[in-house]
This record gives C-alpha cells, structure tokens and sequence, in this order.
C-alpha cells in the first residue's frame, strides 16, 4: 500500500476501539433496558417487583465499612477506569512502515510519484513474508511467524537432531529478507526450532 503524503496523511493508523465500545454499550443498554421495566412495572402494578425491593433493601442496609461495600466499589472503580483507558488509549498499529526507495530523477513514469510518498506493510503480511523466507531454507519441514511492532517469532519444524546452525540459519534469512523488503526499521527476529527426530 503506497501513497503521496501530503501534509500530515499518516499511513500507520491506530484502529479505534470499537470491541471495547460495543461491548460496554451493550451492558449500559442491557441496564437501562431493566431499569425502563421496573419502572413500567411501577407505574403499570402501583408497586415495585419483588427483585427490586429485597435488592434495594439488601443495598440500604450494607454499611459503608463493610468488606461487601468496599469489594464492590473497588470493583466498579477498576472497571469505570478500564473502560476510561479503553476510550482513551487507541489500539496497537496494524502496519509496519516501509522505506521507500529514492526517486530517480530519469524515471517519469515512476509507480510512486510525489516528494512525499509512503508505503506500509501489515502485521500479517510481515509474518506470511517471514515464513515463506523460512519455508525456502534447507532442512525447515514447516514455519509459522507472527510479528508485532518491534518482534517477528518464527516457529520451525525440522527433522533434524542438531537445531543450533538452522536456528542462525533462519534468523539470518529472515533479517536479511525484511531488511530486503525495505521494513524501516527491522524487526528483531526471535526463531523456535522444534525437532521432530
């Protein structure tokens, strides 16, 4: 993915916290739902249901210096402030950024064009790229990556008994290839070699 940056077009998007949002207004919606019940409940029998009562009574009586008391503001407390940090703390970046190369000044029809381009890559697309650099390497039966913003773990299957020299191997082949691919900067690469001899 490349474009011409104008201004302060960021490629790199942090995504926006919807999973935590959409859960916490279903719960909010789920307890204005019941309230709005045991309201017309009130309005419609001339008294309140059953649950309401012995709940509030059993509320009303709780003193302030009881462990139930301190238990449950503690408990909302912690999730009034996790619900804060969701709101306000964007979510992890999902593209890695790319070095673009130099724009040479004999090239008119270049792909990219502009003073300001800019390429990422993401998250998945490093770990594909990774494992298949591994999956080329002699003596690898099966590779799996992950990467993150600062790390890509692979995961190697060999049949062979003696893993140090294929763990370097994969390490180095893997470095070397993202360095490649132009991955500013390059992630560390952590290997797991597991034999299957």
């Amino acid at each position: 993915m490349s474009a011409e940056v104008p201004g302060q077009l960021n490629l790199r998007r942090r995504p926006s916290r919807t999973l935590p949002a959409l859960i916490a207004s279903l719960l909010l919606l789920a307890l204005a739902v019941a309230l709005c019940w045991v309201a017309v409940e009130r309005l419609l029998q001339g008294r309140w249901p059953q649950f309401f009562l012995s709940g509030t009574r059993e509320a009303s009586q709780t003193l302030w210096n009881e462990p139930a008391a301190w238990i449950t503001g503690g408990v909302l407390a912690l999730l009034g402030l996790i619900l804060l940090l969701c709101g306000l703390v964007p979510g992890g970046y999902r593209t890695l950024p790319v070095r673009m190369p130099p724009r040479s000044s004999g090239l008119q029809d270049a792909a990219v064009s502009g003073s300001g381009a800019a390429a990422v890559i993401s998250r998945r697309g490093t770990a594909r790229l990774a494992a298949a650099t591994c999956e080329h390497i002699d003596g690898v039966s099966e590779a799996s990556a992950t990467a993150g913003d600062r790390t890509v773990r692979v995961a190697v299957q060999t049949a062979l008994r003696e893993t140090a020299d294929l763990q370097n191997w994969v390490a180095e082949g893997v470095r070397s290839r993202l360095e490649a691919s132009g991955l500013d900067p390059v992630p560390e690469v952590r290997v797991d070699v597991r034999s299957t001899a």
